[in-house]
């Protein structure tokens, strides 16, 4: 654990400038403690929402997890380190058959590796609950293996879709606009006229 944390402020604190992951969506298996899914959406640079519903066949219980993280780029935005937390609720099966349900916080620390479609990240998970006073801490600790459905969002310049409608910004585009075509008009009489006074 201390080791873990070592690496982790030593990361965050190397200057890199790239992005944060190398993806926008990927989704896939969650594999350790528990079962389950996981969903990395990238929602601004260098953070992601994280949505994890796992699952136990051996403790018959069920957790969703929703958690926002940072991400820190070490060597380049495909391996990086993230930190981050948020809040879950686990339903269990008693031996009666009731259900119990355990709300609290969660946080988590980990690194991903992208490579082409698919992402590999190892993370290390303190859960805290708020409603349990025999064991409200746990830890967990799992591999997750996801797909990588969209790695980068569509501009405008690719579909329109992201086009703003800012009138300000539509007027400062049309006016780098005509003062690169000013420049260039400029840069082709200079030409003419050096090649007239040399002939």
């Amino acid at each position: 654990m201390k080791r873990l944390v070592i690496m982790l402020l030593v990361a965050v604190s190397i200057p890199v400038v790239s992005e944060g992951q190398a993806y926008f969506t990927a989704a896939g298996l969650r594999m350790g403690s528990d079962f389950g899914v996981t969903v990395q959406q990238r929602i601004i640079t260098r953070f992601t929402l994280q949505g994890i519903v796992s699952s136990s066949a051996v403790t018959n219980q069920t957790t969703g997890t929703l958690l926002a993280q940072m991400h820190k780029p070490l060597i380049s935005k495909r391996f990086n380190f993230y930190l981050g937390g948020g809040v879950h609720n686990r339903w269990q099966q008693t031996a009666e058959g009731t259900d119990f349900q355990y709300r609290g916080f969660t946080a988590i620390a980990g690194a991903e590796m992208t490579l082409g479609r698919f992402n590999l990240s190892w993370d290390f998970k303190p859960v805290y609950h708020l409603n349990s006073s025999e064991k409200a801490f746990e830890t967990e600790t799992a591999i997750s293996l996801r797909y990588v459905f969209i790695k980068k969002i569509k501009t405008k310049r690719n579909n329109g879709i992201f086009k703003t409608n800012d009138p300000e910004k539509i007027k400062a585009k049309k006016d780098r606009k005509k003062a690169r075509r000013k420049k260039k008009r400029i840069k082709a009489r200079e030409k003419k006229k050096a090649s007239r006074s040399k002939n």
